[in-house]
């Protein structure tokens, strides 16, 4: 094995493509889903955030980084491989989308990240690309911190012609057509406008060299290899690195390989149990082993030993490797991604897979990477990473709207379903159906009560029963995550105001940081926190009138600037959400609030808001419209302050007309006067 064998973190492999550019949008595709390690520790390297170590305090910094996406995220996921790890459940404004094909499993690693720069150039413009990638690893613990995994990255700068184009706005096509009706895909939109911005080239190759081509999965690997690349692989070193092998007397897909490209010699990896026995059936050993120049190998003890500290403890190998070679002239071309050396695999309409193929420089002549391992083994023990998981999935799921407090089910069978009993957390919820199959169907109020009480405090896993003889496991979907109360966090009237008034994100850093022990006080890591009580006596700017001025001219030049960038995202959270920080959480505060002690307090800061919220309609018509509903609830929650206006005008005679007085000017902004020289 060469001394240079590419390896690295992945993480940090993430980190360096990414190189501080911002995320606007990101398709995430997985095998299996742990949607709370995604969260938890896969976001903070995308978002580029430094987190708490305490789970609550790091959900509301996560919470407050998704805000500055302008798109969404979205994870595409097989629905029966759902994993609830010990991160918990989902939390965060993510697309949670279940998919199901019609033949094998859902099997594709990838990453379609929309990245742009910082800073904008001189005529405001920032510039965007496309990262791709494709992985072995799943969204799991042990894809990203346990195994040894492979992956590869390609950019996409905008307006470049690639290869990649047509391949990957398949994929995104053949996702949504997949995907069950009436789902939100706007992640997927966001990266298909930016492929249409991009060129597709017509040669498939650059001078002597193979350009990066993406497997997409509508063809059979063979086809795929031909059609790109089968001259330039015929007849070169074939090394294989599979985790897992047919459940079959020999090895179909390999020979297929080798009748294909007719290989010198080829190299195939024999996976191991984590236990160490041979991951493969005897015979199909055998088989392999009597295929002309075909030997197993292994890699190198050092390269997949956990540590010093570990002793000869052995990671599981998960990566899935095909490297075609040549010594000379050099040249090495590699398919990486999700395709194990299985049938299903390799043949079209089998499994959904996808992978990239890509030729790679030649630091000195190419030569194997595994060695040699002819002594059988004693024991075997043949896995299949696509057997039913322990939690099985179900075809039902369930919706539900923070912005309309509306909960869905949609059943995705072909026949209506059974009565279904529904519990989490070992909690019988109620029952459901029958459902029809094919569409959404609105429950009633009561059951949008329970989810919304069970999301907010408890988790977004379901378990459900009558469909099988085993329980299946779903994810709740929720939309609009912009009105989800924050749980975690809850601020003061006047800590709202002081958190608007901040001026850059270090200064609102330091203040989530000074209510941390609040946040974790009943959470997990606890223990491990100061309590550092903020004392506040006599009162604070922000109590008073001159902070309220200040903060909501801070809050509208903070919307203005992110209307003015097209970030209607992060202005939807800041005015129209539920959360710590947003208009409407301080509107019904204000009403609660027992350290504002009169109600001269309330009625200005009603007066600001009602303000606010004129100054704005006036000056973007267009977006105030494009959010007509949740401009009716705010409305809604600023008319709440009329029993505030009725108090104080019951005081004297005379307040009835002063207030008339005082509301005319309040509400007229004051401009500029021009001085005359």
């Amino acid at each position: 094995m060469p001394d240079d064998f590419p390896h690295a973190v992945l993480s940090d492999q993430l980190e360096e493509h990414l190189n501080g550019r911002r995320i606007v949008a990101g398709v995430f595709l997985t095998f299996e889903f742990d949607p709370g390690f995604f969260e938890q520790e896969v976001l903070p390297v995308l978002l580029d955030v430094p987190v708490s170590h305490s789970r609550g305090i790091r959900l509301v910094q996560l919470e407050e980084a998704l805000r500055a996406c302008a798109g969404r995220l979205a994870v595409y996921y097989d629905a029966d491989r759902l994993v609830c790890g010990d991160a918990g459940s989902a939390r965060l404004d993510v697309a949670r989308i279940p998919m199901r094909t019609k033949t094998g499993v859902f099997h594709p690693k990838n990453m379609l990240l929309l990245v742009e720069e910082p800073d904008a150039d001189e005529e405001g413009h920032r510039a965007r690309s496309l990262l791709v990638g494709a992985l072995s690893a799943n969204l799991t613990r042990s894809g990203w911190w346990e195994n040894v995994e492979g992956c590869h990255f390609e950019e996409i700068a905008e307006d470049e012609d690639t290869r990649l184009k047509e391949d990957l706005a398949n994929l995104l096509k053949d996702l949504r057509r997949d995907a069950p009706q009436g789902l939100n895909h706007d992640a997927v939109e966001e990266v298909r406008a930016f492929l249409r911005l991009t060129g597709q080239r017509v040669k498939r190759v650059s001078g002597d060299w193979l350009l990066p081509h993406f497997y997409s999965g509508r063809e059979s690997i063979p086809d795929f290899l031909e059609r790109v690349a089968g001259n330039r692989i015929r007849g070169s070193y074939l090394e294989i690195i599979s985790p897992y092998l047919d459940d079959a007397p020999s090895c179909k897909p390999l020979e297929d390989l080798i009748a294909w490209f007719q290989p010198k010699e080829v190299r195939v990896f024999l996976p191991r149990t984590r236990d160490g026995k041979a991951a493969c059936r005897p015979d199909l050993y055998d088989a392999v082993r009597r295929l002309p120049n075909v030997r197993w190998g292994r890699l190198p003890a050092s390269f997949s030993r956990w540590g010093k500290t570990n002793g000869d403890e052995q990671r599981f190998v998960h990566a899935k490797l095909y490297r075609f070679f040549i010594q000379k002239p050099k040249q090495e071309i590699c398919l990486v991604g999700s395709v194990n050396l299985t049938t299903p695999a390799h043949q079209y309409n089998g499994n959904w897979e996808t992978g990239l193929l890509v030729e790679v420089e030649c630091p000195r002549v190419p030569e194997f990477w595994l060695t040699l391992e002819d002594a059988r083994p004693g024991d075997f023990s043949p896995q299949d990473e696509t057997e039913p998981a322990k939690a099985g999935g179900t075809p039902l799921m369930l919706r539900y709207h923070w912005d309309r407090n509306l909960a869905e089910a949609f059943w995705d069978a072909k026949e209506p379903s059974p009565v279904l009993t529904l519990k989490a957390r070992n909690v019988e919820r109620g029952k459901l159906g029958p459902l029809t199959p094919g569409r959404w169907h609105e429950l009633d109020s009561a059951w949008a009560a329970t989810l919304s009480e069970m999301l907010r405090r408890e988790t977004s896993f379901v378990e459900v029963y009558g469909f099988t003889k085993r329980p299946g496991l779903l994810l709740v979907q929720e939309e609009g995550m912009s009105h989800k109360p924050s749980e975690l966090f809850q601020l003061t009237v006047a800590e709202i105001l002081r958190y608007w008034a901040m001026l850059t994100p270090a200064q609102r850093a330091a203040f989530l940081e000074t209510k941390a022990p609040d946040i974790a006080e009943s959470g997990d890591s606890a223990e491990h926190l100061t309590r550092l009580k903020i004392i506040m006596d006599g009162e604070t700017f922000f109590d008073r009138f001159a902070g309220y001025f200040h903060s909501f001219n801070c809050l509208e030049r903070d919307v203005r600037g992110l209307l003015a960038a097209g970030r209607e995202k992060q202005a939807n959270y800041r005015l129209f959400g539920r959360k710590y920080d947003s208009l409407g959480t301080l509107l019904s505060r204000t009403l609660d609030d027992n350290a504002l002690t009169d109600d001269v307090n309330r009625y200005v800061i009603f007066l600001c808001a009602r303000q606010l919220c004129a100054e704005l309609r006036r000056d973007f018509p267009d977006y105030w419209r494009s959010r007509r509903e949740d401009a009716q609830h705010l409305e809604q929650d600023l008319s709440r302050c009329d029993h505030v206006r009725t108090r104080l005008a019951a005081k004297s005679p005379e307040m009835p007309d002063f207030l008339d007085w005082f509301d005319q000017w309040f509400l007229k902004r004051a401009r500029p006067m021009e001085i005359s020289a």
